[in-house]
């Protein structure tokens, strides 16, 4: 389609001003995909900014007393360098971005509010995964080193009271869709399109705050009033400022996981955890579920019949370090946890899983999808050389 390219700005910008009130913007994967008509990610994301008067791809507005928004956008697709619907912030954003949230502290009565096109790791939002975990792309710079900063700055500081991301194309219907950690209210974002849900809801977030509460809505596009045509408006959940404290109004009966494979998150005490495993694993790994941690301090599991890295801190999924795995296959680890490998149960046959060169396990299956299209490309030229040759 138009994802990316300047018509798709133009088309937003125009739909947005229809309102006839101020917005802001973060860009996301898609917003950079407009490969055919831009070379560089650079002159991409300058168009995006310059469609809608942005001077930097972040942003900072206040919108009350001691209440600030902060947006966080990607700023590359064609030089990911693994999946391109990767969502990264690069360095100077972060840094603006902590250097602004350490300037508005907590004790002088500070509270900000977070976008990002796609949710942080350790949000505990649900994410599915045979999508985003499989492909590398579900948190926020998810294949970079600096992926844990956000977290953990939210970790230092209270001031921090709500997320905001989509990414995911999921609705607000699961109970997963909001989470809180220490004192952040993470929120799920869905879509408006019928193209782009995945469940089939159609929703968009409503906030209403004032200066000890905040309420969040949802406004269900997809059901409405029959004599008036309005969209349904439901209360999701009611966060106090205060305390952190969130009362979730979301009926449990909407929550349910309507066949998507949600991705397994270990916690602590959840009697999944393999205290020091030594020899096989499981023989039945279409059905078990369970983590475990390496010697080196990795974290490993199985869920779903596919083995499963998580990350050391958040315990939150990184990625698949092998899926399909059948119930001929045996998982074994041995040598006091250094070594990770794979046993066909029919023929004895031994595979051994090598960690990657910077000491993690899960695989990078998604590549660069610019790359991809050159590779294609290629090979278009080559079988018509062929064909041409043959005549």
């Amino acid at each position: 389609g138009d994802a990316g390219t300047t018509k798709s700005f133009t088309n937003a910008k125009d739909f947005l001003d229809g309102f006839g009130i101020p917005y802001e913007l973060v860009s996301g994967n898609h917003d950079l995909e407009g490969l055919d008509e831009f070379q560089t990610d650079e002159e991409n994301l300058q168009v995006w900014m310059s469609c809608f008067d942005k001077p930097t791809p972040h942003f900072c507005r206040q919108i009350g007393e001691k209440t600030l928004l902060l947006g966080l956008s990607t700023v590359r697709f064609r030089s990911a360098p693994f999946s391109s619907h990767e969502v990264h912030v690069d360095q100077a954003q972060i840094k603006w971005f902590q250097k602004t949230v350490e300037a508005h502290p907590a004790d002088e009565g500070w509270k900000i509010l977070v976008f990002s096109h796609a949710p942080i790791m350790g949000s505990k939002l649900r994410v599915l995964q045979n999508v985003h975990i499989e492909n590398g792309c579900a948190w926020l710079n998810h294949c970079s080193d600096s992926r844990s900063i956000f977290i953990d700055t939210i970790k230092r500081n209270p001031q921090i009271k709500l997320w905001f991301s989509g990414h995911f194309h999921l609705s607000h219907d699961f109970m997963d869709s909001l989470s809180t950690v220490g004192s952040c209210t993470f929120v799920q974002v869905g879509v408006i399109g019928p193209i782009s849900t995945r469940d089939g809801k159609r929703q968009t977030r409503l906030v209403q705050g004032c200066r000890d509460r905040i309420k969040i809505f949802t406004v269900n596009h997809h059901e409405r009033d029959a004599d008036t045509g309005k969209a349904q408006l439901r209360l999701d959940a009611d966060v106090d400022l205060q305390t952190s404290k969130v009362h979730l109004t979301i009926n449990s009966d909407d929550a349910k996981d309507k066949g998507l494979f949600q991705a397994y998150t270990p916690r602590r005490k959840d009697g999944c955890y393999l205290e020091s495993p030594d020899g096989t694993i499981t023989d039945s790994i279409e059905s078990k579920v369970c983590w475990w941690h390496m010697q080196d301090g990795r974290v490993l599991g199985l869920h779903g019949g596919q083995l499963v890295e998580y990350d050391a801190e958040t315990l939150s999924p990184l990625g698949i370090v092998v899926k399909g795995l059948g119930n001929d296959t045996e998982v074994v680890v041995v040598e006091n946890g250094s070594v990770l490998a794979l046993v066909k149960k029919s023929t004895k046959e031994i595979k051994v899983i090598h960690p990657n060169d910077d000491g993690s396990y899960w695989r990078r299956f998604q590549r660069n999808k610019k790359v991809r299209q050159e590779e294609k490309a290629r090979e278009a030229i080559a079988r018509m050389w062929l064909e041409q040759t043959k005549q």
